[in-house]
C-alpha cells in the first residue's frame, strides 16, 4: 500500500490542512536554507524578515498538521486490496506500509539534526548565529512535516491482527 492509495481515505478538510502544512513547510525550509547559506555574519532587514517568515511558516505548518491529524479519525471500514490478486490479506505483523513507517524514521533523523545545530549554536562564543538558528528551523520543519505526516497516514492505515 502506498501513500497514493491512502490519500483518498483522508477527509477533504484533512487533505487541505495537510497540503497547507506541506506547502508552508517547504516555504519555511526554503527561507531557512537561504538564510543559512547566504546570511553572512549579520542579517540585513530583508533577511531578518525572511527569518521571521520562516518562523511563521513553521508555526502554520505545525498547527495545520496537528489539526489534520486530530480531525482524521481512525479508519476501520475498509481493508487494503492486494493488487497482485492475493485476496487482500496482508502479511501477519505488517501493520503499516514501509512508506508510512519511513516518515517516523525521517522525523527522528531530522529532529536529531535540529538538536545538533541547536547544541552547535549554544557552544559558539557569541551565542547562536543566524545560520545555526536557520538550520534548526529547517530541521525542525522537516521533523514536524515527517512526524505529522506519519500521524496523519497512520490513522487511515487499516489495523490487522496477526490471527
Amino acid at each position: 500500500m502506498t501513500i497514493g492509495e491512502l490519500w483518498p481515505h483522508l477527509r477533504p478538510l484533512c487533505r487541505a490542512l495537510a497540503l497547507l502544512g506541506w506547502v508552508t513547510s517547504a516555504a519555511g525550509m526554503g527561507a531557512g536554507l537561504s538564510i543559512a547559506v547566504a546570511g553572512g555574519t549579520s542579517l540585513s532587514p530583508t533577511v531578518q524578515a525572511l527569518q521571521f517568515f520562516s518562523a511563521v511558516s513553521m508555526g502554520v505548518a505545525v498547527l495545520s498538521f496537528i489539526a489534520a491529524a486530530l480531525l482524521q479519525p481512525r479508519h476501520r471500514g475498509w481493508r487494503a486490496v492486494d493488487h497482485e490478486g492475493g485476496g487482500g490479506a496482508p502479511e501477519p505483523g505488517s501493520e503499516m506500509p514501509p512508506t508510512v513507517r519511513s516518515f517516523l524514521l525521517a522525523a527522528f533523523a531530522l529532529l536529531a539534526g535540529a538538536v545538533v545545530f541547536a547544541c552547535a549554536g549554544l557552544v559558539l562564543r557569541n551565542g547562536p548565529s543566524a545560520q545555526s538558528v536557520a538550520f534548526c528551523q529547517v530541521f525542525l520543519l522537516g521533523a514536524a512535516a515527517s512526524g505529522f505526516t506519519f500521524m496523519l497516514f497512520s490513522k487511515v492505515v487499516p489495523r490487522h491482527s496477526g490471527n
